[in-house]
């Protein structure tokens, strides 16, 4: 299974999945009501390629929320062979401890990453519009600053492959939104002639990070992009795919 690695230090462990095998064999990671027990052998397969298991890693039910959670080494297991025991309605997972691969799904949406190397803890986060819109990123950073003591400074993220500016239009519906976000965002989106916009999506959510004083460079923005690398990632924008990547983290 190919992966794209985050590189921060070595005592986390990061990537994103691809679309494809080396034999250009579809490897969707989430189970759709089709194929769920294809989705289920790739899922085993990238666990055996990490040297774990699927009760070593968690996922949860996204709803396109701002909803976060704090999971433990207990939950391993939960959403990884069936939707069923999934969390429902979080977009957003943390955990203090070690050898728990947290997931995020995306297609064109954001996955974020983050990593507070003074206190130990790693987030895995989905942001779509929506999410980026609600500032989950802002809320989740916030929660891990204030509640769990980690100093901004001693904050790592990555933001993840997807949608990138010059692929995402939005109209004004989107944009209003946009608008009335807790700080000024004018220069993440440009009209176009047709009267649609172009929004830099990922520039919202570093923006959101660095308003809480993590480091710029502590900010690792990935430059792939899921509708133009559609080599590499499954799009829904592109070609209404219901398959999807996952971006995934653990403390070793």
């Amino acid at each position: 299974m190919k992966l794209i690695p985050w590189e921060c230090f070595d005592e986390i462990e990061a990537y994103t999945t691809c679309a494809y095998d080396d034999f250009h064999n579809i490897m969707d990671m989430s189970f759709h009501n089709e194929n769920n027990q294809k989705v289920l052998k790739n899922r085993e397969t990238l666990a055996k390629q990490l040297h774990t298991d699927l009760n070593h890693m968690v996922a949860t039910f996204q709803q396109h929320t701002t909803n976060f959670k704090e999971v433990t080494y207990l939950d391993g297991g939960k959403g990884m062979y069936t939707r069923d025991d999934a969390f429902i309605g979080y977009d957003a997972m943390y955990t203090r401890d070690k050898h728990l691969w947290l997931w995020t799904f995306h297609a064109d949406c954001c996955p974020v990453l983050l990593y507070c190397r003074d206190q130990g803890i790693v987030a895995a986060i989905h942001s779509g519009w929506k999410g980026t819109v609600g500032e989950i990123v802002k809320k989740v950073t916030q929660h891990l600053i204030q509640e769990e003591k980690c100093l901004p400074k001693h904050i790592y993220a990555y933001i993840g492959p997807s949608i990138n500016q010059e692929n995402f239009e939005a109209k004004d519906d989107i944009i209003d939104l946009v608008k009335q976000m807790s700080f000024d965002t004018s220069s993440f989106y440009i009209k176009k002639e047709d009267g649609a916009y172009l929004l830099n999506s990922k520039g919202l959510i570093k923006q959101q990070l660095l308003n809480l004083g993590v480091k710029e460079e502590h900010i690792t923005v990935s430059p792939y992009c899921t509708i133009k690398d559609e080599d590499l990632f499954f799009s829904y924008r592109r070609d209404k795919s219901p398959h999807r990547n996952i971006t995934l983290i653990q403390r070793k």
